[in-house]
């Protein structure tokens, strides 16, 4: 039987126990060994905090809220003051737009990123939305060959990286996670057509949908590989991104999935793993379950959000089918219970959660996805709170 969880650790000094180091942590964690607590994250593109919680948080901890930095859109950059105080045990590496890009922001409150996708976010939003694609109106491989393309090794993508990864290697107890934050092989066919768009070319025009597969595949292994080779020995996660999943279902059939997009993602993966012994850490949220067997067989090692409100997502029937040869890094139900809950209804849910998968470790918990607008700083502080207490492991 796996070790239960510990309900409180204010005796621990007492047990004569080593506490572990953040990266310790977290490295025995993914390698789902037990740790002497579930890892703690908060941060990444996935799995951070949009700006108009984060400020309201700041406050709340009676922490300065001004000069709010947003590494993507409204995705805040959190300060190491309140990092330290959550306990969250990761640290991020992010890479960098090319020298030459800026986002500039259009008078309709629109921009285009490096892809040439548009962004829009209205004003009574919070949210940016894809509003234009490149490949909209025009469907041909030989469009795929003119479009212009972001410059992958442009220096400064990765100026300053190596030396920042070192420094906090070397100098932090932190465990450090590369994160790109940009979407992976199927999501950014998707945007740069548009969804209904390229699904359809999946069935229809599966000529063009391979060569764009193809394109993006190609550019996303430079570009994660020039990111490697400066931080690569460093860090102990890769994060990407690729929604295969909805509220109800995958987003096209397991058949389809194996037939064109698992062998581009198979390729990615593989170029990734050349260059770091870092765990790889795929983001895809939705109703996934049915294509868990095949990301573990292509190299996924960590499975994030892990939507407990998505059908057939149950986290103790995950953590039972696929706990040893996964881990669940997420889980906290951002959807419905941070929202509409109580503070001591997010206690329960976290509690819940370490129920289900933190035994014989494989969990990192945090938010089953980034943390938005209408969240109460105390239901964001009582996810770190009650983990703090409970997350700790007899031994």
């Amino acid at each position: 039987t796996a070790p239960a969880i510990k309900k409180n650790h204010a005796t621990r000094g007492k047990e004569g126990l080593r506490l572990l180091s953040p990266r310790e942590r977290l490295q025995k964690a993914v390698r789902r060994e037990q740790p002497d607590r579930v890892p703690l994250d908060l941060g990444g593109s996935a799995t951070g905090i949009e700006s108009v919680p984060y400020k309201d948080l700041l406050r709340y901890f009676e922490l300065p809220a001004e000069n709010i930095t947003c590494f993507v859109r409204e995705h805040a950059e959190p300060h190491e003051e309140l990092l330290q105080k959550l306990s969250v045990d990761t640290r991020y590496l992010r890479i960098r737009p090319p020298h030459n890009y800026s986002r500039e922001i259009l008078p309709d409150n629109s921009y285009y990123d490096e892809w040439g996708i548009r962004w829009r976010k209205p004003p009574s939003s919070f949210y940016w939305d894809p509003v234009e694609h490149p490949f909209g109106g025009t469907a041909s491989p030989a469009a795929v060959r003119r479009h212009n393309w972001p410059v992958i090794k442009d220096p400064g993508r990765t100026a300053g990286l190596r030396e920042k990864a070192r420094q906090l290697y070397e100098t932090t107890p932190y465990a450090l996670v590369a994160d790109a934050p940009m979407n992976g092989v199927f999501e950014t066919c998707l945007l740069l057509r548009g969804y209904q768009a390229f699904l359809e070319d999946l069935i229809a025009n599966r000529h063009f949908a391979f060569t764009l597969l193809e394109k993006v595949t190609g550019l996303l292994i430079e570009l994660y590989q020039y990111y490697l080779e400066a931080i690569g020995p460093y860090v102990d996660v890769v994060m990407t991104t690729d929604d295969l999943g909805m509220q109800q279902s995958l987003l096209i059939s397991p058949q389809m999935y194996r037939e064109m997009i698992k062998p581009f993602q198979k390729e990615f993966f593989a170029a990734i793993k050349q260059k770091t012994k870092a765990a790889l850490f795929l983001h895809s949220c939705g109703a996934i379950r049915p294509l868990i067997p095949d990301l573990i067989e292509i190299g996924v090692d960590i499975i994030n959000p892990v939507q407990p409100t998505a059908k057939n997502m149950d986290t103790a029937e995950l953590k039972a089918e696929f706990g040893r040869h996964i881990t669940f890094w997420g889980a906290v139900d951002s959807q419905r219970t941070l929202v509409k809950g109580s503070p001591e209804d997010v206690a329960a849910e976290v509690r819940r959660r370490l129920r289900d998968l933190a035994p014989g470790g494989g969990y990192v918990l945090c938010a089953s996805h980034n943390i938005q607008p209408g969240v109460s700083p105390q239901n964001i502080a009582a996810i770190y709170e009650t983990a703090n207490r409970f997350g700790w492991y007899d031994r």
